[in-house]
């Protein structure tokens, strides 16, 4: 039994380099040896070992977002393989390629009471593309084809999303010392997708309605590769609104609006809706966003070539499955140079009042956005944590250089698995450096995930808004009830996190004022080693320095 199940583990791994896989994220255990072992065996697959089956699946996650290729991540049965779960969820709802491996126990030891053995058929839910057991290894004839098939089936399922295969061995797992098996058969089809491009009707459709509008605006939420979208768009001529995550908000896409939430709080706004909006990507993440298009009640085209129906208030009039690029180079210009004209203008307005209102205001996220984007390098990577730090990039980030590139886990929006998944980024996007932007309440629920930076020899720099809990709640209207607010809602945690840096091997790197944000983030970015700087706030500075620069925005915007 021991050749079988070795001949289908070192036969399945080969297949999976074959069909592209370049990393596989490992987490030790006894049943999943046989194809573990067969993983770092292989010469064109780098295993990346974590301790944490939690952080190895969001590391995966990562690698997944930054390469467009699905990383392998292997557990051992039990419930080690329930750890991936949430990890999972986000590579569903943020269409990242994810191939997920749990061993199992084989049939006679199910629903028996034997150790570490769950039901682990279907254990993520609706969240895969496609699960599958193949049972137990065995010989039959044309096996080593079968096997290559299920690997190659596998990478292709997994182009936009999760899948799971589930494999249970029975024992022995391992063969004797010194043995070491080799793959068996000839390399299985290749199966690849292609784009869907649009119809003549949808391009037709689309055209006649942007040449009807007299106020057409285009909105760009979080897109793997939007940046392949920007000459079309610059040709195109519509003002842009477009978060970081898009990768559209860059000179390159031509008249991208600036500092634009500051425009939408603002009476401005009341005055410039739109007569037709043309989405692209995911939701925004915007809230003042995704409320004043709500009650614009425009004419909406929303480009989903995933038929995803990411339309949250089901404002959009027509659905168009297709792939953005094509669509738009299909599109003829529209001349409509007044209505840029005023959204650009408004932006620079609103992002010059900012900018000279941060010179005065206490310490907060906006701050360390601005510094960060002063010094980020190009090329180079951020990866962007949920809550305050995905906003404060939304509401802050100037327009990217050209080779900087923006993550983050926006398909569930968590703040579990934050530090993984951005050394996962950092690790495929080699040897461009990366720097995780994160609160402390995400740095605390992965810090687990610190462990890999040293491990693997990870380059990264990690800036941590340490405002001593959940900053985006003082926000809510849950601050105002302050007999609970505190306890539930805020939870300060009274970590000391110059402790943490020093379990993990980070430099630490204090931040108390404006004046040595800057200096402390060029040096950590340039410093070989791996810092953390941590930039002391008080959440009610935040919450005062954002409302004074939307205020400076709207005065300037009324002047």
């Amino acid at each position: 039994m021991a050749d079988v199940t070795q001949s289908f583990a070192a036969t399945f791994v080969d297949e999976l380099a074959v069909q592209g896989v370049e990393f596989a994220c490992v987490s030790p255990g006894s049943r999943s040896a046989p194809i573990a072992m067969a993983l770092q065996r292989h010469p064109r697959i780098k295993v990346l070992v974590h301790i944490d089956e939690r952080c190895g699946s969001f590391f995966a996650v990562g690698l997944g977002k930054a390469s467009g290729k699905p990383a392998v991540v292997l557990s051992t049965s039990g419930t080690a393989a329930a750890e991936f779960h949430a990890a999972v969820v986000e590579a569903s709802y943020s269409r990242t390629p994810l191939i997920v491996l749990t061993a199992d126990r084989p049939p006679e030891l199910q629903g028996v009471g034997a150790n570490q053995a769950i039901d682990q058929h279907h254990l993520y839910g609706s969240a895969p593309r496609w699960f599958f057991d193949p049972g137990v290894p065995v010989e039959v004839p044309n096996a080593a084809r079968l096997w290559r098939r299920l690997a190659a089936r596998a990478v292709a399922e997994a182009a936009s999303g999760p899948v799971h295969l589930n494999l249970p061995f029975r024992e022995p797992l391992v063969g004797p010392p010194g043995e070491i098996p080799s793959a068996e058969g000839a390399p299985a089809q290749s199966a690849t997708r292609g784009r869907i491009l649009p119809s003549q009707a949808q391009v037709a459709s689309l055209a006649s309605a942007l040449q009807r509008a007299q106020r057409p605006l285009v909105v760009a939420g979080e897109l793997r590769d939007g940046e392949r979208l920007a000459p079309a768009l610059h040709r195109l001529g519509l003002p842009v609104l477009a978060e970081p995550t898009s990768q559209l908000r860059r000179a390159e896409t031509g008249p991208v609006v600036e500092s634009y939430e500051a425009l939408l709080r603002a009476g401005w706004s009341l005055q410039h809706g739109p007569d037709l909006v043309l989405r692209l990507g995911a939701t925004p993440t915007s809230r003042v966003l995704n409320r004043w298009l709500a009650a614009a009640a425009a004419p909406t085209f929303l480009v989903d070539p995933d038929h995803a129906w990411r339309d949250q208030d089901q404002v959009a009039t027509n659905v168009l499955a297709c792939e953005p690029q094509p669509l738009l180079e299909a599109l003829p210009p529209v001349d409509r140079s007044a209505w840029r004209e005023q959204w650009i203008s408004a932006g620079k307005r609103a992002a010059a009042a900012i900018a000279a209102t941060l010179v005065s205001t206490p310490l907060h996220e906006g701050h360390v956005v601005k510094a960060l984007a002063n010094r980020m390098p190009d090329p180079g990577s951020l990866f962007i944590g949920s809550s305050m730090p995905i906003r404060a990039a939304d509401s802050f980030w100037p327009p990217a250089r050209p080779a900087q590139r923006f993550f983050a886990n926006r398909g569930a929006s968590g703040i579990d698995g934050l530090v993984s998944s951005g050394l996962g980024v950092a690790t495929a996007r080699n040897p461009a450096p990366t720097v995780l932007l994160l609160g402390d309440l995400s740095l605390y629920h992965d810090m687990n995930g610190l462990w890999a930076l040293t491990r693997h020899g990870i380059r990264a720099t990690l800036i941590v808004c340490d405002n001593n809990g959940g900053g985006v709640f003082n926000f809510l209207p849950q601050a105002e009830h302050h007999d609970v607010f505190e306890e539930i809602f805020a939870t300060p945690l009274g970590l000391d996190l110059s402790q943490v840096a020093r379990l993990y091997g980070l430099v630490y790197s204090p931040v108390v004022d404006r004046s040595g944000l800057e200096p402390a983030i060029a040096d950590a970015i340039a410093a070989p080693t791996p810092t953390m700087v941590v930039v002391r706030m008080k959440r009610e500075d935040s919450v005062t320095g954002h409302r004074l620069c939307w205020e400076a925005a709207a005065s300037a915007l009324k002047s």
